[in-house]
């Protein structure tokens, strides 16, 4: 897989680096490639709901304005019951850039999706240039990101950061961590189906994380295993 570096400028003085934001530009082969990647990534983690039921975001029909309406419905609803909820908003720092190839191959056969090897192949053969991508620009490798501009990459990183949902996830059903909240429960009090899963502690909004819990402890407890994973990967995070 190769990729020409292409400089359009963004504003500001034209002489400086900042003033210009880098974009890879894939060849056409590698965009079709990718295309058939993606495709059959798509059929293998949906159908086999691998990937959580709140992470939105890079798949149809679970776009992240309905992971939005769903943390506004927990601040109304701890409003509305008197109660008190925590909530801290992750920031993964330039995550598509910063994110360890070699965690996203171990994370995909973890889930037991095939065809990693085929990726590990074309990732390691990977390789930019600077325009005009001829013998004289240096030819640049990675160890880390999933390709610029390629249209298999938001799927990919949802795989990787789907570990981290999942984590969260299982922490809070082994330790009881989440908002807390009675939803789901009309005005005659009748009690919620246990399949609705209405106590949870994250949603996942494309490289940002939400965590909603009803305890300062809770919360720690979660922020320590984000802390893991992302040292880990290698991600640096904004809390």
């Amino acid at each position: 897989m190769n990729g020409t570096i292409s400089q359009p400028h963004k504003g500001g003085g034209t002489n400086k680096t900042s003033d210009q934001r880098p974009v890879v530009l894939l060849n056409s082969m590698n965009q079709l490639l990718n295309y058939v990647i993606n495709e059959r990534l798509k059929k293998i983690v949906e159908p086999a709901n691998i990937l959580e039921p709140r992470k939105g975001g890079g798949r149809q029909g679970r776009c992240v304005g309905i992971n939005m309406q769903k943390v506004h419905l927990i601040q109304q609803e701890a409003r509305r019951q008197g109660k008190r909820v925590y909530r801290v908003d992750i920031d993964l720092t330039n995550a598509f850039n910063a994110m360890s190839q070699a965690a996203l191959w171990r994370v995909m056969r973890m889930f037991k999706i095939p065809d990693v090897g085929l990726l590990e192949q074309i990732y390691a053969g990977a390789t930019v240039r600077l325009a005009p991508n001829d013998e004289e620009s240096a030819t640049i490798t990675f160890t880390t990101r999933v390709a610029q501009d390629s249209i298999a990459s938001p799927q990919l990183f949802n795989i990787f950061i789907n570990a981290l949902l999942r984590m969260l996830t299982v922490t809070g059903q082994n330790e009881c961590i989440s908002h807390g909240l009675q939803i789901g429960k009309d005005q005659k009090g009748d009690k919620q189906r246990n399949e609705n899963g209405y106590q949870f502690n994250n949603t996942g909004f494309i490289d940002d994380i939400s965590i909603v819990v009803d305890t300062p402890d809770g919360m720690q407890k979660l922020l320590n295993v984000v802390q893991e994973i992302t040292a880990w990967c290698g991600i640096q995070i904004n809390v």
